[in-house]
């Protein structure tokens, strides 16, 4: 697990170490370490055909400037959002995000700003008829990746709407049920060293 964010890569035992070496910031997120470890031992874990629960990954993305972010209304879950979704087996979470940020946003000159997570989280997702899946639980790793250069978004058939936002508004959005949502945007707001008004 050495190298730059584009050379660092994941697998399911280097994964359990970090998630094991990882400082939280709450007592919620505390918790989250050992579900976390449990449901690695599952084989099928990266699949989305792991029920109750699966591993999935996620970004919050910053404009060039690193003051604003890109926020996603999502068209199944009808609310504000960052970016991620499924693993699909694929256990380097990183890349997860990274591609799944590209395809929620339209954006491809993107990096991460660490190739580390910087928030775990567990969330319930609710059950759907149409993709046939009961309700089950998100294991979700948290990157923060920024624009390397201009380039507009583009909403894809998951969302209905992408906006820029600064980090007093994305949090205003963040509803009283998802304190997972606001620490991880405090962070990212810390991370990026933009003041909350």
């Amino acid at each position: 697990m050495t190298g730059t964010a584009e050379e660092k890569t994941f697998d399911r035992q280097d994964l359990a170490t970090e998630i094991k070496n990882y400082t939280t910031t709450d007592a919620k997120e505390r918790a989250h370490i050992n579900a976390f470890l449990t449901l690695l031992e599952n084989p099928r874990c990266f699949y989305r055909d792991c029920f109750p629960a699966h591993i999935t990954g996620s970004a919050i993305l910053l404009n060039v400037k690193g003051d604003k972010i890109l926020m996603n209304h999502h068209k199944s879950l009808n609310k504000w959002l960052f970016f991620g979704g499924h693993a699909d087996g694929e256990e380097d979470v990183l890349s997860v995000a990274i591609r799944e940020t590209m395809e929620e946003s339209g954006i491809t000159a993107l990096k991460p700003i660490s190739p580390d997570f910087i928030d775990i989280d567990i969330h319930e997702i609710p059950a759907n008829d149409k993709k046939k899946e009961p309700a089950h639980s998100h294991y979700d790793m948290r990157y923060i990746m920024q624009m390397t250069e201009e380039q507009p978004p583009v909403i894809s058939n998951e969302s209905t709407r992408l906006e820029w936002m600064d980090f007093d508004n994305a949090l205003s959005l963040a509803l009283d049920d998802d304190p997972g949502m606001k620490r991880l945007l405090n962070k990212a707001c810390h991370i990026a060293s933009i003041p909350i008004k």
